[in-house]
This record gives C-alpha cells, structure tokens and sequence, in this order.
C-alpha cells in the first residue's frame, strides 16, 4: 500500500514537472533567443534524462524496505540473516540466552526407527540445553522453514513490528 501511495506521489510531481516543460519548451518557440537551436535540444535531452534517473533512484531506494529486516525469532531461537538480490542469505540460529550460535542436530530425520522427523538446535554454551525443535525433517527442511516464514512475515506486513523494537 505504502509503495502505491509513493508511486502516486511521484507521478504528481513528475506530471508537474512535465507540464512546466512544456510551457518552457511552448515560450522558447515564441521568444526570440540569441542561442542556436542546438544549445536548446541538448539542454533539454540533458535534464529529461536526468529527471528520468532521479526517478529510477527513488523508485530503487523505496522498493526494497524490508531488506533492513534482518534479525528475528522464530519457532523460540533467535534467527539472523542478510539479503543478496532479493534471496535470504547466510541465515543463522543463535541462543536467545548468551547469543552463541546453535548447533543442530537432525539424526532422527535419518533414522528408520522413529517416525518423528525433527531438527533440534542446541546450545554448546548452555550446557548443551535444547532451545527448539523444528518438525518436518532434515536440517535442510528447517532452515527452509524459517525462510518460509520470513516471507510470510514479509507478505503480511508482520516483520514491521519486529523492525521498530
């Protein structure tokens, strides 16, 4: 919503813009110059372009707000990321107690004796306490899980709320 309000705003200005060139371009038609004709074109492509370059920087800088999300908890751990071409990378789980990265362990995903599939991620400096259990698989399962619901945070506007604490 906030992205088609900014694009409204843009248009308003840059019509604005256009209609005083117009005029200016209307004026220079009637009013005798001292200036080749040349001077005039090359002034004119000169600022069109720029104009056309201010418009592509905005629209580059306010298209991308949630790449400041980077950091949040999911499923009780604490979960750290960076953005690279819209994709979540480097994704990391962290203790929510001390901050150390946590260790995971997925062999009940590989074993034919159990049915549960699980991935647990473990604290070494908390005394190897478990912190959380992702359900569904393996290792690849769960990190796949935490960047489902990062999007889904994404997609409903969630992730704003956990930007501003």
């Amino acid at each position: 919503m906030q992205f088609i309000e900014k694009t409204q705003e843009y248009f308003i200005i840059s019509s604005s813009w256009f209609s005083q060139a117009i005029f200016w371009l209307e004026n220079t038609q009637i009013t005798p110059y001292n200036y080749p004709a040349w001077i005039l074109l090359l002034s004119s492509i000169f600022a069109i372009i720029s104009l056309f370059t201010l418009f592509i920087l905005i629209k580059k800088n306010s298209k991308l707000d949630y790449t400041t999300y980077t950091e949040d908890s999911i499923y009780g751990a604490n979960w750290k990321w960076k953005w690279h071409k819209n994709k979540i990378t480097n994704l990391q789980c962290y203790c929510p107690n001390c901050n150390s990265i946590l260790v995971y362990d997925d062999t009940s995903s590989h074993s034919k004796h159990t049915d549960v599939k699980k991935t647990d991620f473990i604290c070494e400096s908390c005394k190897s306490r478990l912190i959380t259990s992702i359900h569904g698989g393996n290792k690849n399962y769960a990190f796949n899980a935490v960047k489902r619901e990062i999007e889904r945070r994404i997609r409903i506007n969630e992730y704003k709320l956990n930007i501003s604490k």
